[in-house]
C-alpha cells in the first residue's frame, strides 16, 4: 500500500562566497592544513510527517517557506541532512513539464524519450494514443520541439506527463494549459489522473485550489511546518477547477 513518512527531516543547503575563492587563498589555506567550510542555511527544519493511501496533501505557505523544497526532498532529488524518509510505491514528480524534454529531436523521439525515463516502455500504440490526444496534425510529430508554437509544445508535453497514473504523484502547481481550445479537455485529463493516483502530494501558492483538490493542507514558513489540518467540506458550487487554478497555468512552469 502507497505511503509517504518522514521523521524528524531537515536538509541543509551549502552556501559558497564565490567572492572569497582566490588562488593565494586556496594555497594558504592547503599549506595549513586547514579545511574550507562552507556555510549552510536549513531549508527544512525537523519535517515529520504521514502520508498514507487514499490522502490528497497540499503544501502551502509563502515564498521561500519550503513547499517546493519539501516536494523535491520527497522525491529523492534533494539528499537529506537529517531524519529518515520512507516511501512506499512508485513516485512520479511532475516538477516542470519541460524537465528531460530536448527540443532538437521530433516531438515522436520526445515522447519516447520522456516515456523511458518514467520506465514506461514506448510501443507504437502508446506513442500514438499520446500524439491523438495532442490533437496536432500527423505530419508534426516529426518535426523538432524548437519547431512548435509554446501551445502545441505544451500539448505535447502535457500529454506524455499525464498519460499513466502513478501510485504517488508529486505536482508542483496543478498542470493545466492557457490554450483555451484544449484547456477543458487538459482539465478532465488532470482530475482523472489525479482520481487514479494513490497518494497526491501538491505544492500550490492558490488555497482555493488546494481547498477544492485535497483532503488535508500542510502549512509551511521557514522550512518548519506550522499547520497540519484536515480540509473542511463546503457546499459544492458550479465552478469549473479550471477557473480556480488559472494562476498556476503552465506558462509559469518555464521551458527555458
Amino acid at each position: 500500500m502507497a505511503s509517504i513518512s518522514l521523521e524528524n527531516v531537515t536538509l541543509d543547503y551549502p552556501v559558497f562566497d564565490l567572492n572569497d575563492k582566490s588562488l593565494k587563498r586556496r594555497l594558504l589555506t592547503v599549506v595549513g592544513g586547514q579545511r574550507e567550510k562552507a556555510s549552510v542555511i536549513r531549508a527544512l527544519h525537523g519535517i515529520d510527517l504521514e502520508i498514507k493511501a487514499g490522502e490528497r496533501v497540499g503544501l502551502y505557505g509563502p515564498n521561500g517557506s519550503g513547499k517546493t523544497t519539501l516536494l523535491r526532498t520527497i522525491a529523492g532529488i534533494f539528499p537529506i541532512s537529517g531524519g529518515h524518509i520512507n516511501s512506499t510505491g512508485h513516485i512520479t514528480p511532475l516538477l516542470g513539464l519541460a524537465i528531460g524534454a530536448n527540443k532538437e529531436i521530433s516531438a515522436e523521439d520526445n515522447i519516447r524519450l520522456l516515456l523511458r525515463v518514467d520506465g514506461i516502455k514506448p510501443t507504437a500504440d502508446v506513442v500514438d494514443s499520446i500524439w491523438d490526444f495532442t490533437e496536432l496534425k500527423d505530419k508534426m510529430r516529426r518535426l523538432p520541439l524548437r519547431t512548435f508554437s509554446s501551445g502545441m509544445l505544451m500539448r505535447v508535453l502535457f500529454s506524455v506527463s499525464t498519460a499513466f497514473s502513478p501510485e504517488i504523484l508529486l505536482l508542483d502547481e496543478w498542470l493545466s494549459v492557457v490554450d483555451k481550445t484544449f484547456s477543458k479537455k487538459a482539465e478532465q485529463r488532470m482530475e482523472d489522473l489525479v482520481s487514479r493516483t494513490k497518494i497526491l502530494v501538491i505544492a500550490s501558492h492558490n488555497i482555493n485550489m488546494l481547498e477544492r483538490v485535497c483532503t488535508r493542507i500542510v502549512c509551511l514558513d521557514e522550512g518548519r511546518i506550522i499547520s497540519d489540518e484536515p480540509v473542511v467540506a463546503k457546499p459544492k458550487v458550479e465552478e469549473p477547477l479550471e477557473a480556480a487554478v488559472h494562476d498556476s497555468a503552465i506558462t509559469s512552469q518555464g521551458l527555458s
